[in-house]
């Protein structure tokens, strides 16, 4: 399965559009994003996939020292292409008109010497140490993310990621985006935040504490006009459609974008990680709908 998937993310990479941005290296920048993914697909390190003897006969190609390969990865030209290849495989699923948006964990262990890494609340009462991964998703497609530290309330990063929705429709999400900048970032990107109220604000209008674009979204989740006998389930059957992400994540998790590998610790390998992760992913689910990648 693991080599069907890397001939897969080879002919992706090779049929991505990319102009090196430094001429004379001696390996290029898909062959540096080849073999890391190939270190990826397994959840080992880096140093694994310079390795000959993890490599089966059929796929032989130069490979490079774990050092070189390192210092690779943290070069402009490597990331532009794992961005690249990001937003070409999601761009194969269009862009519907109800988008999703939550966030997910990722710990690391608790005597971590990763400074960044901060100890926050998961659920029900239970604290890990670690990073949230925010994310924007198409249905379980994901679409944009950010990475910030555990202890970060999805309502901070919300209005960042609200931005950068494209087209116009709906954005869903739980009540812990149900913030007035979580509903104005909505806004200007042409979508409305739908989120049930937090429990300070079920049954609110006060249009002083609220901006209109959250006083819709509340109308539309809570059918105030149900007394009335006016009652619609418009916006609770649109919600509803929240827990594709739920999916999504489930499935990306399944691919290995859990807790967080002893060797993949600090913002920018983490980053590299996750999307490597999530294009993965997007492979596989194209694979199954038989979504065809074009040529760019």
């Amino acid at each position: 399965m693991e080599a069907n998937l890397y001939k897969q993310l080879y002919q992706l990479v090779l049929s991505t559009a990319h102009t090196p941005r430094r001429k004379r290296e001696q390996y290029s920048d898909k062959l540096v994003v080849m073999i890391f993914f190939w270190a990826v697909i397994h959840d080992r390190p880096v140093c694994w996939a310079c390795d000959p003897d993890s490599w089966p006969e059929d796929l032989d190609h130069p490979l490079i020292s774990q050092s070189r390969l390192s210092r690779r990865l943290r070069t402009l030209g490597v990331i532009q292409l794992i961005e690249r290849l990001f937003v070409r495989v999601s761009d194969q699923f269009g862009i519907p008109m109800v988008k999703q948006i939550d966030s997910k964990p990722l710990t690391v262990g608790a005597y971590s010497k990763d400074t960044d890494a901060k100890r926050g609340r998961l659920a029900d009462g239970q604290f890990a140490k670690g990073y949230r991964l925010h994310a924007v998703n198409h249905g379980r497609i994901p679409r944009h993310f950010l990475l910030r530290p555990l202890n970060e309330h999805d309502s901070v990063a919300g209005p960042d990621l609200l931005r950068r929705l494209e087209g116009g429709g709906y954005a869903l999400g739980d009540n812990a985006y149900d913030t007035n900048d979580c509903y104005t970032a909505a806004s200007e990107a042409n979508h409305q935040l739908i989120a049930p109220p937090r429990e300070c604000n079920k049954g609110v209008r006060d249009q002083k504490h609220n901006c209109p674009q959250r006083l819709r979204g509340l109308d539309l989740i809570d059918s105030p006009l149900e007394k009335c006998g006016q009652f619609t389930s418009f916006g609770t059957e649109l919600y509803n459609c929240r827990q594709r992400i739920e999916s999504g994540f489930g499935g990306l998790t399944f691919v290995g974008l859990g807790a967080l590998p002893a060797w993949v610790r600090r913002p920018r390998r983490i980053a590299l990680w996750v999307a490597a992760k999530m294009i993965i992913f997007m492979c596989i689910q194209a694979q199954n709908k038989g979504v065809k990648m074009h040529h760019a």
